[in-house]
């Protein structure tokens, strides 16, 4: 793709987002100025780039201010009969904010996701990814925890996924290593990231429940190959993830949790009560939306399966190239800075780089000459954490001691083009070099 095309892309796809907002609102955020105004910079890509980031947060600035009207003017306990409104139209009615029917939401659910096959399925939205396990650990925990302890196999690398199980007590949940053959509980992460990526082989037959944190792989992911862990009277899979990171166009409008609660056919009697109950938990330990959330969260692209998959299939495409760039058998970097290296088909939102002569130092200036050189090649590169955005995201990750390893993590973002080009071609250059030190020589402080 030229850099133009990329330009003329991602203006066309800022765009129809603010025609959609404008289809809410009656108001057009971007006043169609934006192909007039990325015209007047000429050839200056990097100008053109910065211009699109400036567009993008217009755009999201007018969707929140409308989406906040509504929530400013209403109470948290609002009077009997007062009716919320939010953008898409909808009305709500609630006695407190904290038992907020996030309907307008989970309707969104069928076309969003549709189950595998032999089971059926529903959504229950909740405040992030992380109260939506709290809840659903509290569900676990109530309904088969009663009279025993269950034992809970962690298969991935999430360290709040940890310390959440640690928070619990012992005579609760019990930790089992994840190569065990089976455990009451098994969470699994399709893909997972440490320092170097793995790809989950296999898991654990799950008795009781199959929780699967989907944050990395988004809704596409094919999650029939990990319910077959599910033992044959296991009835119950819960597929989770923040949907704060590829499900927002880039823009985090709010934080938010997706949770699709799968029940086998035969069971499924049962899928209402189960959702029922986690929306019952939502109220009482307060991991629902708010209605300021909830009003940002109704922007009509968010939970738009078509636009989530074009949006997620570029993030990846583009850290699969890096991955390429850097390749498998630098001198510099260890071998699995992406899952795409050793499975075919694996995809994730980041490439994660680790030095093969390794120390804080080394990390630290590793760093500097990312950031360094990406600034003098005009390169468009933000110094900050997660994924998941239009443009491209370095930091690095020093995790506490016994918790993972140091490594560099490099996010490109949905942007093709200028940028994404020159990043790859910085990074494989950095990964070229015979040595560590021979790369620190070669960029001079």
């Amino acid at each position: 793709m030229v850099f133009r095309e990329a330009i003329e892309r991602d203006a066309l796809d800022l765009l129809a987002l603010a025609g959609r907002v404008a289809a809410e609102t009656g108001h057009d955020p971007l006043d169609g100025a934006l192909h007039h105004d990325l015209a007047a910079l000429g050839n200056d890509h990097l100008a053109q780039e910065r211009h699109l980031e400036t567009a993008t947060l217009t755009l999201r600035q007018a969707w929140l201010r409308a989406a906040h009207r509504q929530a400013d003017a209403t109470l948290k306990s609002p009077g009997d009969g007062d009716i919320a409104r939010v953008p898409c139209g909808d009305g709500l009615h609630f006695g407190y904010e904290r038992d907020l029917d996030a309907s307008i939401l989970e309707h969104r659910g069928a076309t969003y996701a549709r189950p595998p096959a032999g089971w059926t399925s529903d959504m229950i939205i909740f405040r992030s990814g992380q109260a939506a396990l709290a809840s659903i650990l509290q569900f676990v925990a109530a309904t088969w925890g009663d009279r025993r302890t269950l034992s809970v196999a962690h298969v991935g690398a999430y360290f709040e996924t940890m310390a959440l199980l640690d928070a619990w007590p012992r005579r609760s949940f019990r930790p089992v290593p994840g190569a065990v053959v089976s455990a009451d509980v098994v969470i699994g992460e399709p893909v997972r990231c440490n320092g170097c990526f793995a790809e989950m082989e296999r898991l654990p037959r799950a008795r009781h429940v199959l929780l699967l944190d989907t944050t990395m792989v988004g809704p596409a992911y094919d999650l029939g190959r990990c319910l077959a862990a599910a033992a044959d009277d296991c009835e119950i899979a819960i597929a989770f993830s923040s949907g704060l990171k590829l499900d927002q166009a880039g823009l985090e409008l709010a934080n938010v949790g997706i949770v699709r609660l799968l029940v086998r056919d035969a069971a499924h009697r049962r899928a209402a009560a189960i959702a029922g109950r986690l929306r019952q938990l939502r109220g009482l330990m307060a991991t629902g939306l708010t209605l300021d959330e909830l009003s940002a969260l109704s922007a009509p692209w968010f939970l738009d399966r078509a636009y989530v998959d074009n949006y997620t299939s570029a993030i990846f495409a583009n850290n699969r190239m890096l991955a390429r760039s850097i390749g498998s058998d630098s001198a510099v970097f260890g071998p699995n800075c992406h899952p795409s290296g050793s499975a075919s088909g694996a995809d994730a939102p980041f490439c994660a780089l680790q030095l093969r002569e390794a120390s804080p130092a080394r990390y630290r200036r590793l760093a500097e000459i990312v950031e360094q050189q990406s600034g003098r090649r005009g390169l468009l590169l933000t110094k900050g954490g997660s994924f998941g955005f239009r443009g491209h995201r370095f930091e690095l990750i020093e995790p506490a001691p016994r918790q993972g390893d140091p490594f560099l993590r490099v996010a490109m973002g949905w942007r093709d083009g200028h940028s994404c080009r020159g990043l790859s071609e910085l990074l494989g250059e950095l990964a070229g070099h015979d040595s560590f030190e021979a790369l620190d020589r070669a960029y001079g402080r």
